[in-house]
This record gives structure tokens, C-alpha cells and sequence, in this order.
């Protein structure tokens, strides 16, 4: 006897996320400082903690183009990410009323690790933000220190410490704590790595 459609739909997910947080882990290892590679647990990446239902957001609509612009040793990343999507959550931290609507249809993100992501750590949270091809995301500053690594999009990142600079793929971009940093997209889609690490790995951005 053959799996039943929810029997199979569950395996073809597991699987799409067992090879996204693999390949995700294998960019962490080979390109992230060590101090920060050391700090994920060791874990079971064809077991996750949790079980998130899916949710998709418009920005999703940018994948293909993220994966096609991609360099060679991110492609294989990105394309496990677009052949997961439909299995996966993706979120917003934020609200129309936090930087308008226009923000939001070009923003989201996914947790692959974190205090509230498929893995569990109380100490790191990592995962991916996405950005569409003409947004800003302004200025705002969080406890937790943060690691950011393009992956596709040539992009501008602001940190008030050196101004904006304009950062392409496999670039580091750090944001210490409490550093109010931002981040703008002009004709091409972003998608980063990052990392936190320290604080409050849940909190809620502030900008003020």
C-alpha cells in the first residue's frame, strides 16, 4: 500500500527542509567567521524541533529571480529554498503601521534556528531576510548582535558608525548591539544569512 496524499506531502516536506537547513549549515561552516559558526548546537537537520505551519508572503514572488542572479556557490541554496517554499513558514516582524504597506509587500524572512524556529537555541537564531527589488527597510536597532551574508542582490547597508556602503554577495556586514543599521534594494532583489547572537533573540526591532 502506497502513502496517502497528506503521508506524501508530509515526506516531499521534510525532505525540502532537511535540504535547506543542510545547505544553509554548509554556507555557515565554509563562509561565516568561526566564532559565530561554533556557536550552532549540534543538530539533527532530518529532524526539526518544531512543526511550523506554512505561510507565504508576497515577496516570495522575488525567489526566482533571486535564484537565477545568484553566484555558483549560493545557486544550490537558493534553488532548495524555492523548491521548499510551499512547505514553509515565512514571517514579518512588522506592520502597515510600522513602515507602511509598500514595505511589507517586499519584505519577509525565515527562521531555520532560534527560540521560535524549526531548530531550537536559546543562545543564536539564524535564518534568511528577503527584500524585494525596490524597498527600504529604515533604520532600527535591536539588543541582539547581528551577522548578515548577501547571498544574491547587490544591496546598500547603512550602520551609523561608517554611513551606507553598498555591499554585493559573500560580503560580512556586521551590526554590533544597539547600532541603528538599515538596509535598501535598488533594481535588484536581496536575500542575507544572518545571524544573532546575545539579548533577546525574539525582540521586536525599535527605532527610536
Amino acid at each position: 500500500m502506497g502513502l496517502s496524499i497528506p503521508g506524501l506531502k508530509q515526506m516531499m516536506s521534510d525532505s525540502a527542509l532537511t535540504n535547506l537547513a543542510r545547505a544553509w549549515w554548509d554556507i555557515i561552516q565554509r563562509d561565516c567567521p568561526e566564532e559565530w559558526s561554533r556557536l550552532i548546537p549540534e543538530l539533527d537537520l532530518s529532524t526539526p524541533h518544531r512543526v511550523l505551519k506554512p505561510q507565504s508572503l508576497e515577496v516570495l514572488g522575488y525567489l526566482g529571480q533571486i535564484s537565477d542572479q545568484a553566484l555558483p556557490p549560493y545557486r544550490e541554496l537558493l534553488d532548495a529554498l524555492v523548491c521548499a517554499r510551499e512547505f514553509l513558514y515565512f514571517g514579518q516582524t512588522y506592520t502597515e503601521g510600522d513602515f507602511g504597506a509598500e514595505f511589507l509587500r517586499q519584505y519577509g524572512w525565515i527562521k531555520l534556528l532560534g527560540p521560535d524556529a524549526y531548530w531550537h537555541s536559546d543562545t543564536v537564531s539564524s535564518g534568511f531576510l528577503i527584500l524585494g527589488d525596490h524597498n527600504f527597510y529604515p533604520e532600527h536597532w535591536h539588543e541582539a548582535e547581528e551577522l548578515y551574508l548577501p547571498l544574491s542582490g547587490q544591496a546598500e547597508w547603512f550602520d551609523e558608525r561608517q554611513g551606507w556602503r553598498l555591499q554585493p554577495p559573500g560580503s560580512l556586514i556586521h551590526h554590533a548591539s544597539g547600532v541603528k543599521h538599515a538596509t535598501r534594494t535598488a533594481g535588484e532583489p536581496l536575500i542575507a544569512l544572518y545571524l544573532w547572537r546575545g539579548g533577546n533573540l525574539t525582540q521586536k526591532s525599535s527605532t527610536r
